[in-house]
């Protein structure tokens, strides 16, 4: 369970960068140009021009988003248990829990994806712990 946890935080993430990514093509080219360097991004989202907040946002649910770490998160998952490593169960609770308050707070989303991910993980951290592998 441990190892499908780990491939499905893998697939979340690439998913997320593939899908929300269409969005980002346009912007693309401006955040190369760097368009994204300024400090009117710490202005009021109602205050900062339209096209910065749009880009911004789309810098954000992108590369600036959690599908990096996410993807880097499975692929470490997956490297400790390769090795006979113990996952610790924090970060199956940490990651339910996020996305748990996820899930409440922006539907329709992603994030229920991650609730059985991150139950299956924390189910295979508990059974390693029983069998005494790690």
């Amino acid at each position: 369970m441990i190892r499908w946890s780990a491939r499905a935080l893998v697939a979340l993430g690439i998913l997320h960068l593939l899908v929300l990514g269409l969005d980002a093509r346009g912007e693309i080219s401006g955040w190369l140009g760097l368009t994204q360097w300024t400090l009117a991004h710490w202005q009021p989202f109602a205050d900062q021009p339209r096209e910065l907040a749009a880009s911004g946002a789309a810098f954000w649910s992108t590369i600036g988003s959690f599908a990096i770490p996410s993807i880097l998160l499975g692929c470490l998952i997956l490297h400790l248990d390769a090795h006979s490593q113990a996952v610790p169960a924090f970060v199956g609770w940490g990651l339910l829990a996020w996305f748990a308050v996820c899930a409440l707070l922006v539907e329709p989303s992603g994030f229920p994806a991650g609730l059985p991910v991150a139950a299956a993980l924390l189910a295979g951290i508990r059974r390693q712990a029983r069998s005494g592998t790690s």
